[in-house]
């Protein structure tokens, strides 16, 4: 490849990365303004409760079809129309007023435009990169993808003076922004006799889900672990913040180190597992800060590192006419896995639901090693991964 060649595909890369950014930023902005909204309107915090959960069902629900419907129409052209829609129901919820009903109508209708729109994005990364930096710019955008999360509810916390309105008409702009720098993308020619059946990514689906569930009960466990420890919200927004820089740290680490192992991604994927249970273990019994602190670590900094594997695993074997739906289904996978993480915490004891991550985390690894030894690796689909396969 050229020195031309590769100013485009850096280009390309940059341009994929803002629209990515966009289309994830209103899932992180949305907890805090669905709370501001519902507080402003109804007097209570509540109703903003139940407008997250019907938010993430709908995607939960739409995640395959839309993503399947993407893989139909073209990936980049269905993109847009879904950002748009996605804006419009939005600013629809501005204009429900005080009614509760109308007010969860546009929320589930968002969260069904809405649920195949990070596995769409997904989809268009190989198109966007040179072939040989596909699992670096995939362990990048995990680095970015933990700023995001953090911003989320900062743009919530600028755009509140502007007005109660603002935060969910802020989440709008951010998908409209998203369409601006949505890859231009042929869709692929589709061909007949290519879906494999879905039991080719279960395994990989239960990853996804094992590392949600893991994942979310360190996290929504930040304060009663700072409690434990005598603290109280600083504390808590410390552990929160020791778990995020070892995520971002181990992607920039697994972007440098990643494409030069030589070992299958099925047993990259079971070490990953297998060393965040571990860490899950510290973090349940961490009634010292030295004991807290190894246990996030250890759990963050395989966080870049197992998506990384994952997606680039899916990026391998998915045929080109189902890229979208498969990305979309691993991610719903991964959003159920929060859902229920985040549920044991609520209902089990503080160092219970970080014990409950670490099993389910284990029964994956071993799903994914089981998987290995049962049947040969799947073969390569897609022109791109060829190319990637080779490098």
């Amino acid at each position: 490849m050229g020195r031309g060649d590769g100013s485009v595909s850096r280009v390309s890369y940059v341009r994929w990365s803002i629209a990515a950014q966009f289309v994830r930023l209103p899932a992180m902005m949305a907890p805090l303004a669905f709370a501001l909204l519902a507080t402003e309107l109804t007097g209570s915090y509540r109703l903003g409760g139940v407008m997250m959960a019907v938010f993430v069902g709908a995607e939960i629900v739409a995640a395959g079809p839309v993503g399947r419907l993407l893989d139909r129409v073209g990936v980049a052209r269905g993109l847009r129309v879904l950002l748009v829609v996605s804006a419009l129901f939005l600013c629809g919820l501005t204009l429900a007023g005080s009614a509760p009903v109308p007010a969860i109508v546009f929320v589930v209708l968002t969260g069904f435009a809405a649920g195949g729109l990070s596995g769409g994005i997904r989809a268009l990364l190989p198109k966007s990169v040179a072939p040989g930096f596909l699992e670096r710019a995939v362990a990048i955008d995990s680095v970015i993808v933990e700023l995001i999360v953090v911003s989320g509810p900062l743009v919530v916390a600028l755009l509140s003076p502007l007005g109660f309105m603002a935060p969910v008409l802020g989440m709008a702009a951010a998908y409209l922004l998203a369409v601006v720098f949505v890859p231009a993308v042929a869709a692929p020619p589709r061909t007949r006799g290519e879906r494999p059946p879905l039991g080719s990514i279960m395994t990989w689906l239960l990853s996804s889900f094992g590392f949600g569930v893991l994942i979310s009960t360190v996290e929504v466990s930040s304060l009663p672990l700072a409690q434990r420890l005598g603290g109280g919200t600083g504390v808590a927004v410390a552990v929160m913040a020791v778990l995020i820089s070892a995520s971002m740290a181990g992607a920039a680490g697994y972007a440098w180190l990643g494409p030069r192992l030589k070992g299958d991604r099925s047993g990259r994927a079971a070490v990953f597992l297998g060393i965040m249970a571990a860490g899950g273990v510290l973090v349940a019994f961490g009634v010292s800060w030295p004991l807290l602190i190894a246990g996030l670590v250890t759990v963050g900094v395989c966080t870049g590192p197992l998506n990384t594997t994952i997606s680039m695993h899916l990026q391998l074997t998915l045929p080109e006419s189902r890229k979208a739906e498969g990305f979309s289904l691993v991610f719903t996978a991964q959003a159920g896995g929060f859902a229920l993480g985040s549920l044991s915490v609520s209902v089990l004891p503080v160092s219970g639901a970080p014990l409950f991550g670490s099993a389910v985390a284990l029964v994956a690894a071993f799903a994914v090693l089981s998987a290995r030894r049962g049947a040969p690796y799947r073969r390569v689909t897609s022109a791109v991964a060829n190319q990637e396969a080779r490098s």
